[in-house]
């Protein structure tokens, strides 16, 4: 008799295993699908304002007008390179233009210049004379000096985290730039060359 019960819970088990067993099951997922791209960075430059020479307050004896003649080129490769030109400089002279920076990119930017080829190639280091000093008027300095009477921007890489304006997407601000030889110069190269490299950066 014990013999057939056995038998018997066998054959039952196995219909159970062949029928499977359900069981609860006490977990359940949620899922996130990300995805991330990063802001779009663009630093146009154009022409703006009046381009105009004239005397620093300090030339000891004007004779209007000033000499000194401007050219600004056509605007190259997408609006980020301008040239401005000047030529026909005496001291005590200088030679404005402004240029229109516009953020046109899809973050916010620190925007900071720098003057290349200062302090050789006639473009003069921190206060020289005989030589072409090159300014700029917006709070964006390269370098630290900041004169209306012309004390020259100095060379290198500006400090962008005390030296940089912020623009906002589709804002802009326009600077204003200054060639000029310092009055009491008795000499200067008959000609120098200089980049105002403007540099837009986003996050910090």
């Amino acid at each position: 008799m014990a013999k057939r019960w056995l038998v018997g819970l066998v054959a039952a088990v196995a219909v159970v295993g062949l029928a499977g067993v359900g069981f609860s099951a006490f977990t359940a997922t949620a899922t996130v699908n990300g995805y991330a791209s990063a802001g779009s960075v663009s630093l146009q430059i154009t022409e703006t304002g009046t381009f105009s020479c004239f005397y620093l307050p300090d030339t000891p004896y004007p004779y209007a007008p000033a000499p000194g003649n401007i050219a600004f080129s056509p605007i190259r490769d997408g609006g980020t390179e301008v040239s401005f030109n000047v030529s026909n400089l005496t001291p005590g002279v200088i030679c404005n233009g402004g240029v229109l920076l516009v953020n046109e990119g899809s973050v916010p930017l620190n925007v900071s210049v720098s003057l290349f080829s200062a302090g050789f190639n006639g473009v003069c280091g921190a206060y020289q004379y005989n030589c072409y000093d090159v300014i700029t008027y917006s709070g964006i300095q390269a370098g630290g000096h900041y004169w209306y009477s012309g004390s020259p921007t100095a060379g290198g890489p500006s400090d962008v985290s005390a030296n940089f304006v912020t623009l906002a997407p589709g804002a802009s601000v326009v600077d204003d730039l200054g060639v000029l030889i310092e009055t009491g110069s008795t000499s200067a190269p008959s000609s120098a060359s200089f980049s105002l490299v403007y540099t837009g950066s986003a996050g910090f």
